[in-house]
């Protein structure tokens, strides 16, 4: 078995694709492709394939990831190439690189996100507001649960918020914990914010693994080169 971890990008109408549509896109992606797809056992075997972190829907993103098994060894740039010829745009893969079939899959690995959310305009108070935010030590939220509904503690998964003053328009950056640990969804600090009269628009950056000296990218960036590029 021969596993390859896929970056890809999830941009314009496509980001109102659910977790579910995406991964019958992508293996019918590889079918049309002619792609060797390793399959589980059992009585309806399925494609071996993982997202490394669900992405909500309407949220675009610059790096997702997916790890997909297959059945015989192809080159990287042809898999790639494959694979871009049978998807949108949208959906572009960036890159392809092999993965140890015997590590552990990244979806278990992911602990946390960095989000970009886009305001049409800053203002001191809003300024004020996620100050606050960074400063309480209990935000609640209120999530469905199986029989009603139930308030969640979301602090402990906020790790970092910053915001900027783009030429008069709102940059907000949100560093979240996500995975199998818990998190918190960026619409949840959004609607703990002043209400905008302009457009909203969230973005996912990147997801993040524990490296040696921080969180790092399944591809082994750090977590500052983000901070300091420009979006």
């Amino acid at each position: 078995m021969y596993r390859y971890r896929i970056n890809f990008t999830k941009e314009g109408e496509f980001a109102c694709l659910s977790h579910l549509e995406l991964q019958r896109t992508f293996i019918r992606a590889l079918r049309r492709a002619g792609v060797p797809m390793a399959y589980s056992q059992g009585f309806n075997p399925q494609p071996r394939i993982s997202f490394a972190a669900p992405l909500a829907v309407g949220i675009e993103s610059n790096n997702e990831y997916l790890e997909v098994d297959l059945s015989a060894s192809l080159k990287s740039d042809e898999l790639k190439r494959a694979l871009n010829c049978q998807l949108p745009p949208a959906l572009a893969v960036q890159k392809v690189q092999p993965a140890d079939p015997l590590a552990p899959a990244l979806a278990a690995q992911v602990e946390a996100a960095l989000y970009l959310v886009n305001f049409s305009s800053y203002a001191l108070e809003f300024a004020a507001a996620v100050q606050s935010l960074a400063g309480a030590t209990v935000l609640e939220v209120e999530r469905p649960g199986k029989d009603r509904q139930k308030k969640v503690n979301i602090r402990p998964f906020i790790y970092n918020l910053c915001l900027q003053n783009v030429s008069g328009e709102g940059k907000l950056f949100m560093f979240l914990a996500t995975g199998n640990r818990g998190g918190a969804r960026p619409s949840e600090i959004i609607d703990l914010l002043p209400r905008q009269t302009g457009p909203v628009k969230v973005r996912r950056l990147s997801v993040f693994i524990p490296g040696p000296e921080g969180y790092i990218t399944p591809e082994g960036e750090a977590l500052p080169l983000f901070w300091e590029r420009s979006y």
